[in-house]
């Protein structure tokens, strides 16, 4: 009994998390320090996502700049 007690408890405060942090992205009230632990809970759930034409994250992704085109400037030496 005393075991599915926890386990309903860590399944609410995962979802307790999860709605927090995206409650705070919505509003625009996310800190730097929020987004990662935003990004650290994304990636210890599994949680990925593929660039899709027409979504933000396609967007974000068009907008990188072509590796291949990418100028390497030489690293000055230390004086």
């Amino acid at each position: 009994m005393a075991k599915q007690n926890i386990q309903d408890d860590l399944a609410d405060l995962h979802a307790g998390l999860a709605l927090l942090l995206k409650e705070k992205l919505q509003e625009g009230t996310i800190t730097a320090g929020e987004m990662n632990i935003l990004r650290q809970f994304l990636k210890d759930n599994s949680i990925s996502a593929q660039p899709t034409e027409g979504t933000p994250f396609g967007e974000l992704v068009s907008n990188l700049p072509d590796l291949d085109k990418v100028v390497h400037m030489p690293r000055r030496r230390a004086a």
